[in-house]
């Protein structure tokens, strides 16, 4: 059966694989997330198409769990506060990462998942919908917060559908990315607008690495598996022995839109007119 919702919301469970539809949904998601939560319901419900709603509410860490029979969706809150506050946590030390095989993660992301775990599993028991695929999406933060929801769910064994970060920052070292991905088996998708930011901390000269497939969104909104120039601008942009500060300050000196590429508007604009629209019904 067709759903009315999909050209609006054009999530779909029968398409493994990256989909540019299912990019945009978690990104409209993901956006969603940022909203009073009074009015989150009524988009999700009435807007979208799902039937059951629950918020996700713990200490400056937000999101909602939706679902109908076909998806169940879990999106995260990020944060776009300015630059310097994300400073504050970048030399955190590593914690001991869910695999057991010598995989450490970011302390503060770690304590913040480890804070909300519980009532995300309690959200899902009550929605009693096993057989609806399953989707993890966030920007900023939140995709921090997806990518650690998935690995939890990856050590109990659960099956996951995908997960759809934006703007993320690194969340493990080389170890948990090894690790994750194992399991993860391509079901990850890191999308990158241009010069974000925040996806560039915290550094690689920490032992920090991205995990995912990535997905880059250039200046002229064209998206790109791996290019070249997201790999030139990793060496340019890492070098030892630099401090975090100065790191994050060079980066804005070469890219100053690097913090507005950060902001999940400019994702949703840049997706938007890349899912190809299907005629609405008379």
């Amino acid at each position: 059966m067709s759903n009315p919702h999909s050209h609006m919301f054009p999530l779909s469970s029968s398409t493994d694989g990256f989909n540019i539809g299912n990019a945009l949904a978690c990104c409209l998601a993901s956006q969603a997330a940022y909203l009073p939560p009074e009015l989150i319901p009524k988009i999700v419900i009435d807007e979208w198409g799902f039937v059951d709603y629950r918020r996700i509410n713990g200490n400056n860490i937000q999101g909602f769990v939706a679902a109908n029979d076909e998806y169940t969706l879990i999106a995260f809150r990020g944060s776009e506060a300015h630059v310097n506050d994300w400073n504050d946590n970048l030399d955190a030390g590593f914690v001991p990462g869910p695999f057991n095989e010598g995989d450490r993660l970011h302390r503060g992301f770690a304590q913040g998942f480890l804070q909300i775990l519980p009532e995300i599993e309690s959200r899902l028991k009550a929605f009693k919908r096993p057989g609806s695929a399953l989707f993890l999406t966030g920007h900023s933060l939140g995709a921090a917060l997806a990518t650690l929801t998935a690995a939890s769910f990856y050590k109990e064994g659960r099956s996951l559908h995908s997960i759809y970060g934006f703007g993320s920052p690194r969340v493990g070292c080389r170890r948990f990315r090894n690790s994750y991905e194992i399991r993860d088996r391509k079901r990850t998708f890191r999308v990158v607008n241009q010069h974000d930011i925040i996806t560039r901390i915290p550094p690689r000269f920490l032992r920090y690495r991205h995990v995912g497939l990535l997905r880059y969104l250039d200046g002229a909104g064209n998206i790109h598996d791996d290019p070249d120039f997201w790999k030139r601008m990793l060496i340019y942009i890492d070098p030892k022995g630099r401090s975090s500060s100065d790191y994050i300050n060079a980066i804005i000196d070469r890219f100053p839109e690097s913090v507005d590429d950060h902001k999940i508007g400019n994702y949703v604009k840049k997706l938007q007119p890349l899912v190809p629209t299907s005629p609405t019904p008379d």
